[in-house]
């Protein structure tokens, strides 16, 4: 029953994380006719507002079949992806950690930056607000919780808080100088500002000393993404900030195998 329960929880968190992707630019760009919670949810081609029945998570998707119930438009195969994925890590999380504070602050971490990697790959967009919260929520986590530095911050014989910031100044500057290089160089910025507070926000959350490992995965990913979008425009941007998310999320399941140690010493 618990588990049902909370399949609900993820998905309709899931579903939430949809309008975040999709409102956020528009509300960003200076749009005041829409905001998180107005209008509510309508196709996007013939503007209809959603029946209650499609507007619930995953099985209105399924019974429309992926289609408008008034236009037949194509419904984005995104809006059901999004929930299955929350719904997925959501319970791997609940499994692993049980009901407990931080299974709470472990899913409200990645629902952020899932929404940051989404923004960022498709709008080029790091919102100053969700970097925020996320480096907030990450503070909290290790304050009370050790949530990823516990091990971390004894070994250096420091408080979770005080290595948490030393992993901010680090992640934050350390792309930051980069860019100051490039700058002096090239005349104009090759990392957006959004990527620092991002890059700092890891830090916070697992640190500095495995730093260096998750920019390595971000960067292979970035070249990946960047790869893949060049197949579809000519630009020469690069979503970063995408990157650096799937990399810390390899560095969070290389962690959970035991296998961080491993690649180190290799």
């Amino acid at each position: 029953m618990h588990e049902f329960i909370l399949s609900i929880v993820f998905l309709s968190i899931g579903s939430f994380s949809s309008v975040l992707i999709y409102r956020l630019p528009l509300m960003e760009s200076g749009n005041k006719k829409i905001n998180l919670f107005y209008p509510r949810s309508h196709c996007p081609e013939c503007k209809h507002t959603l029946l209650n029945k499609s507007l619930i998570p995953l099985i209105g998707y399924l019974l429309n079949y992926g289609k408008c119930a008034f236009c037949n438009h194509k419904i984005s195969f995104i809006y059901p992806m999004n929930e299955v994925i929350h719904l997925l890590v959501g319970l791997s999380i609940f499994h692993h950690f049980g009901f407990s504070e931080i299974t709470l602050f472990s899913y409200i971490i990645f629902t952020l930056l899932y929404v940051l990697l989404i923004l960022d790959f498709k709008f080029f967009y790091l919102p100053l607000s969700l970097n925020i919260l996320f480096i907030f929520i990450s503070l909290i986590s290790n304050i009370f919780f050790g949530l990823f530095i516990l091990e971390q911050s004894s070994y250096f014989n420091v408080t979770p808080a005080l290595y948490s910031f030393y992993g901010f100044i680090v992640g934050f500057f350390s792309l930051w100088l980069v860019n100051a290089v490039y700058k002096f160089f090239r005349k104009k910025d090759g990392i957006g500002g959004g990527d620092f507070i991002l890059f700092g926000g890891i830090g916070t959350l697992i640190g500095p000393f495995y730093l260096p490992l998750v920019l390595l995965f971000g960067s292979l990913s970035s070249l990946i993404i960047y790869l893949m979008l060049k197949k579809k425009s000519t630009s020469d941007e690069i979503p970063l900030g995408s990157g650096l998310i799937c990399g810390f999320f390899v560095y969070v399941f290389l962690s959970f195998c035991e296998l961080i140690d491993n690649l180190i010493v290799l």
